[in-house]
């Protein structure tokens, strides 16, 4: 009976990540070789998730296809969103999703979010959800020089439901764009700035107006000869009111080209969270995964891509 319940849950998962696109109406966290390095990926930015880190950054991808996926809790907390009980749902559940095509200049990018929250001790449960849409163009300037931009289209639902049923659901869509560029100096290091989620129109949700958290972010990378080691860093700063500055590291090493090891974390204000995760190279296939261990609930990231 349990090992039944437990393949119901996972169907349903799977359903949700086939269904759905992405959570948090932010920029979304997805790519696992990006989020194993703790997000310092915005001088790196060059596999099928370049787009969602620095829009530049596909001019190193002549062709890519991705796939994306994270989870956030206990798959036994699926059973508490299908049957829309608040009373099981203990703490955080989160599912992501995200399809991505790249060629050299264009890319299309598809995402989605879902996450559920328990507050006032199991009697309410706010159910969150995002989808998002991503067309991007760069071109490189110069051999040097590359640059940027995301086109998004933002999807934003939430759902608060009681022990006596769901209060109704309210939703909001808006525009918004990511300006990107990136920097070689010579051959082993790296330079890259994004100005992330500037609105073109504010969301407007449950009645209210709600402002992305646009941001500024600086990063650098420099690949360290004979080891090949590369080690990145970002900063990133808020350009609203909402919000903390974020400093992310991070290191990856390959042995042998084919096996990658990766760590890293970021800092929100006096809290340091660590991040880590591993990635196989077959020829033109990788796949990636990672872990976040500054959630309540370890998040777990995957990816899998094909890049010439």
């Amino acid at each position: 009976m349990i090992k039944i319940k437990k393949i119901r849950s996972l169907v349903f998962a799977l359903i949700l990540l086939l269904s759905m696109a992405q959570l948090c109406i932010a920029a979304p966290e997805l790519g696992a070789r990006a989020l194993g390095m703790g997000g310092a990926y915005t001088a790196i930015a060059d596999d099928g998730t370049a787009a969602y880190w620095n829009p530049a950054g596909i001019t190193q991808v002549n062709m890519g296809l991705v796939l994306n996926g994270g989870l956030e809790g206990d798959l036994k907390l699926l059973d508490a969103i299908r049957n829309e009980d608040p009373s099981a749902l203990d703490g955080a559940f989160g599912l992501k999703n995200g399809l991505g095509l790249t060629f050299k200049k264009w890319a299309l990018n598809f995402d989605r979010n879902l996450r559920a929250t328990g507050v006032g001790g199991g009697e309410r449960m706010l159910v969150q959800q995002t989808r998002q849409g991503m067309l991007t163009y760069a071109a490189e300037c110069t051999d040097l020089f590359a640059v940027g931009i995301n086109a998004k289209y933002i999807y934003a639902e939430k759902e608060t439901i009681t022990l006596a049923g769901s209060t109704g659901k309210a939703d909001g869509s808006g525009f918004a764009v990511d300006l990107g560029a990136m920097f070689k100096v010579g051959k082993l290091v790296r330079v890259g700035a994004v100005l992330k989620d500037y609105a073109l129109a504010d969301i407007k949700l449950d009645g209210g107006v709600y402002s992305l958290p646009t941001k500024f972010v600086l990063g650098g990378a420099v690949k360290v000869p004979v080891l090949g080691m590369v080690a990145a860093a970002d900063v990133e700063t808020p350009l609203t009111d909402e919000g903390d500055a974020v400093f992310r590291v991070g290191l990856e090493q390959p042995f042998l080209g084919i096996l990658f090891l990766r760590a890293g974390g970021y800092q929100v204000g006096e809290d340091f969270n660590f991040t880590a995760g591993g990635g196989l190279k077959l020829g033109p296939v990788t796949v990636d995964v990672a872990t976040d261990f500054g959630a309540k609930d370890p998040i777990i990231y995957g990816t899998a891509g094909i890049k010439f």
